[in-house]
């Protein structure tokens, strides 16, 4: 277990009363959660912007872990708030405070993470807020252990039968969250997009209300709730209770509430003591918890589980009853004792496997003493981490006078189990790598790294936790053994998941010193893998009673040995590939940069080829896919030449489109092979015409998940609305395409999404929170054609970042 970073908020003046409200306010319980997408969200009282402690209140924030010092706001509270959760996907934030008012915050219409509008508010006057949920939606793919080494992923993932929290017609889930207050009270609320009232219901979780001071929620795979909390003393029963929601019409639901077996905690101690936290190990169908509680001589952390028990039947109604009735109790596992104050605690969400063994789950707790210790499920301590001398290190950034006003208040592991976050009680954020407990038996290996890289890329989950946790030696031995299992799939599950596959594959590379360039030619793959999807679905057959596809046609075209491009088109004729003026206009930027990396290629033709990792010229699927698109470039020119490339050329009558597919179609027939005459053909070329470079990643990138990473000593001292020049690092000396002060001048004002030029001083650009690449926030062309193009990237940028709304001068 590592530190990766500490990232603390800018020192501010402050008064003598401001000290003494700060004091004051040490306790403050701060809260962090980490989404699906490794998005953390965190409540803190102080206003990051503002440097004179002014704003008090409840402020609640997101930052992408890769650049945590790119925060943004999302609403502030002047009423504490306690519950902070998201959902499955981590496009919704769920938040209660004190007074009893939730809130449902989601992503705008773009997806941006700086646009967040509240889709739906309920107001529960005088009951606090203390845990909340959203629903579950049914969806669950899992590992089959038996199957762990089999190549296909059909076979190695299957489905989970696990039902939706509240169905509608055909078993279909609704979207809403369950929401607990501290004196009993369960309440539902079903959001919806219409802007109408949530629908919502309400209920007791008991027969009558009590005080409730810790609780957890976890999933059922029935479809149900599981409950259980204390109200913090250890002489009353830690309850468990089962809630089903229902939905009744259109606009009621009911919600029901049944008890389960309880149990009592034991201990010896004369002292008092106060159960603290309660979580259940694991979100989904677990049936074991994790209790903490404190007392003036320390803590103590126990496991209990739900087992079936048979009780001995006496002789009298032996006779009678012949047939033994087991019954369900808690019995206690394992505890561990620490000498010092618990003060977070958290579980893992998920379990990628069928056998929920302890290789899954562990536990993850703090403490008063500033250290942080990662248990087994038998408690047995994994390892430990001393924050102490650290937190001395950095009290001066906040402001306080010495390092026992720090405490960590919160944290929370990631979907993956990767990583975890630590917030303290001053909104200050730790980030922590879990090395060695991702198997509890040794260091990460590369066949667990590979299969949880499949997993995210079947399940959509992000893949950013695992490839940061990953040691530089073992980049490229995962990288190939992802790309070997992936090639064995089946066509149509590598047509479906290509893209995605492209985006962790230059992820890896981007990760690896030197590999830059690799990275490059992928993501210029994975742009032509698109284009070349959004032009065939342009065409149309020009009769439908044949049955032919002109994208077929094209293939098959291409396989004859003809290097001349004119001597082609008679065999495909012109009916099938009639588009709209209007459409091929609006496809002109993307023709361009079809073109432009047709010559880029063809320049690097004579260049000596590296066969370790991967080239765009060894690719011969990629040399064809431009053959196929400059054949219906070149067709669409005959029925418009307005929508042509532009060359800028040294010789006028040079037909640039029919000499770069002549060298491409001879350098496919040779099979890559040196020929020199083929060489001198590709200098003469460049001589000819004017070759634009291309890239796909900006110059100067300040990122967490960088090859800067590995020159670092551990950990970064970050702060917030600071790049740390520690971290940048540039690509434009390895680029495979582009080099110098034209890779920097290039990517500076450019669009990577429509490959135009934005301009010197655009107003507002939307910009990757992964590789900084930009985007235009609104496009000139609505065509459809063009408009279906821009909502492929509408979530996520290419390299699988989300988007973020900035200005000009504060990128």
């Amino acid at each position: 277990m590592d530190l990766v970073y500490s990232i603390f908020r800018k020192q501010a003046w402050k008064t003598q009363f401001q000290n003494e409200q700060m004091e004051e306010d040490m306790c403050f319980k701060c809260l962090a959660k980490i989404s699906a997408n490794n998005i953390v969200a965190w409540v803190t009282t102080f206003d990051l912007d503002d440097h004179v402690n002014i704003n008090w209140g409840s402020h609640v924030y997101i930052a992408d872990l890769n650049v945590p010092w790119k925060y943004h706001k999302i609403t502030s509270n002047n009423c504490t708030v306690t519950t902070l959760e998201w959902d499955m996907y981590g496009y919704s934030l769920l938040i209660g405070d004190k007074n009893g008012a939730v809130s449902i915050w989601t992503c705008s219409t773009d997806h941006n993470l700086t646009n967040w509008v509240q889709v739906g508010s309920k107001d529960f006057r005088g009951e606090p807020i203390i845990a909340g949920t959203f629903f579950h939606l049914g969806k669950k793919l899992m590992l089959v252990n038996e199957k762990a080494d089999n190549i296909n992923y059909f076979e190695k993932f299957n489905y989970v039968r696990f039902t939706p929290s509240l169905r509608t017609w055909g078993g279909t889930g609704l979207p809403g969250c369950l929401v607990v207050s501290a004196t009993g009270m369960i309440a539902a609320l079903l959001t919806n997009d219409s802007g109408e009232p949530m629908i919502s219901a309400t209920n007791s979780l008991a027969v009558a209300r009590y005080r409730i001071s810790v609780v957890d929620i976890s999933y059922r795979q029935n479809g149900n709730f599981l409950i259980v909390t204390s109200d913090g003393r250890p002489r009353s029963p830690i309850h468990c209770y089962e809630v089903s929601i229902k939905l009744v019409n259109e606009k009621n639901c009911t919600i029901v509430s049944q008890w389960l077996p309880s149990f009592f905690l034991t201990f010896n101690e004369t002292v008092d003591r106060v159960i603290s936290h309660v979580k259940f190990l694991l979100r989904e169908g677990s049936e074991s918890l994790v209790i903490g509680s404190n007392s003036s001589n320390g803590c103590i952390i126990e496991t209990w589980e739900l087992v079936k028990k048979t009780n001995p039947i006496n002789k009298v109604f032996k006779k009678v009853i012949t047939e033994d009735h087991p019954t369900v109790c808690w019995i206690k596992k394992s505890s561990f004792t620490v000498g010092a104050q618990l003060t977070a605690l958290a579980t893992p969400k998920m379990s990628i496997s069928y056998n929920q063994s302890s290789c899954s789950q562990y536990v993850v707790a703090a403490f008063s003493n500033h250290q942080v210790c990662c248990l087994s499920r038998e408690l047995t301590q994994q390892c430990l981490f001393e924050l102490s001398s650290y937190c001395e290190d950095n009290i001066g950034k906040i402001g306080l006078q010495n390092s026992s006003n720090i405490q960590f208040s919160d944290l929370d592991i990631s979907y993956l189990g990767n990583v975890f976050v630590v917030c303290d009680n001053m909104g200050n954020l730790y980030l922590f790598q879990l090395l060695s407990v991702a198997e509890l038996n040794g260091p990460l290996t590369v066949a667990y790294a590979t299969l949880q890289l499949e997993y995210c890329l079947v399940t959509g989950l992000d893949w950013w936790d695992l490839a940061i946790s990953l040691r530089p030696n073992m980049l490229e031995a995962v990288c190939n053994r992802f790309s070997e299992n992936f090639q064995k799939q089946s066509q149509v599950l590598q047509q479906k998941e290509y893209t995605t596959y492209l985006s962790i594959r230059s992820f890896l590379y981007k990760m690896m010193p030197g590999a830059q360039g690799k990275r490059s030619d992928l993501m210029h793959l994975m742009t032509l893998h698109s284009i070349c999807n959004a032009f065939k679905n342009v065409l149309r057959v020009s009769d439908i009673m044949v049955d032919r596809d002109p994208a077929e046609n094209i293939s098959n075209a291409l396989k004859e040995p003809i290097v001349d491009i004119d001597k082609i088109l008679p065999s495909l004729g012109g009916k099938d590939f009639t588009v709209e003026p209007s459409t091929l206009q609006s496809l002109h930027q993307l023709i361009q940069w079809v073109a432009q990396l047709a010559l880029n290629v063809v320049s690097r033709i004579p260049e000596p080829r590296d066969n370790v990792g991967y080239n765009l010229l060894n690719d011969l699927y990629a040399i064809n896919s431009i053959r196929e698109l400059l054949l219906m470039i070149r067709i669409w020119g005959l029925l418009r030449p307005n929508c042509l490339p532009v060359f800028i050329k040294n010789i006028d009558n040079l037909d640039v489109l029919s000499v770069t597919f002549r060298l491409l179609s001879r350098f496919v027939q040779l099979g890559g092979e040196h020929d020199e005459m083929l060489f001198d053909e590709c200098y003469t070329l460049q001589s000819q015409v004017n070759i634009t470079p291309l890239s796909s990643v900006a110059a100067g990138i300040h990122e967490v998940a960088s090859p800067a990473l590995y020159y670092q000593h551990l950990p970064l001292k970050l702060v917030f609305g600071q790049e740390p020049d520690c971290l940048r690092y540039n690509t434009s000396s390895i680029d495979t395409i582009t080099n110098g002060k034209q890779h920097s001048d290039y990517m500076k004002d450019y669009d990577v999404i429509r490959n135009v030029y934005i301009g010197k001083c655009p107003l507002t650009v939307k910009q990757c929170n992964r590789c900084e690449g930009k985007m235009q926030l609104v496009g000139n062309t609505r065509t459809a054609a063009i408009r279906v193009w821009e909502n492929r990237w509408a979530r996520n940028c290419r390299c699988g970042g989300r988007w973020r709304t900035v200005k000009v001068g504060s990128q």
